[in-house]
C-alpha cells in the first residue's frame, strides 16, 4: 500500500448499496492492513478542523503530570489520554514511540 486509504463518507449515507459497499470494504481493509484511513465528505468546517488542531496541540504542550490526569486505565487506552510508551505493539516488548488522546462513543457508566 502506498498511500493512505480514503473514503468518503456521503457514499455510506447514500442510498446507492455498490457505493455503501465499497466505503465498508475499502475502511475494512483499510484497518485491517494499516489501522487508519482518510475520511473525506465529513461534513466538518475547516474552522472546526482548525480549531481542534489548535487545541490538541495545546493539549499536547501539557506537562505530563497534567496530561497523565486524563488517563483512564480501566478502558485500556480506548477512551482518553494514553502515555508515551505506554503502548506496544503485539509481541514487542517496546513501548510505542507515541502518545495519543482516544476518542469513542459515550461508555454509559451504569
Amino acid at each position: 500500500m502506498n498511500k493512505v486509504p480514503s473514503v468518503d463518507l456521503r457514499d455510506f449515507l447514500s442510498n446507492n448499496l455498490e457505493k455503501k459497499e465499497k466505503f465498508i470494504q475499502t475502511i475494512g481493509s483499510a484497518f485491517q492492513e494499516i489501522g487508519f484511513c482518510a475520511v473525506r465528505g465529513h461534513f466538518l468546517s475547516d474552522e472546526l478542523i482548525e480549531r481542534l488542531y489548535k487545541q490538541i496541540k495545546l493539549f499536547f504542550k501539557l506537562s505530563d503530570e497534567i496530561k497523565t490526569k486524563y488517563e483512564h486505565p480501566e478502558y485500556s487506552g480506548q477512551r482518553g489520554y494514553v502515555a508515551f510508551g505506554k503502548e506496544s505493539a503485539k509481541g514487542s516488548k517496546h513501548g510505542d514511540l507515541k502518545e495519543y488522546w482516544h476518542f469513542g462513543q459515550y461508555i454509559d457508566e451504569k
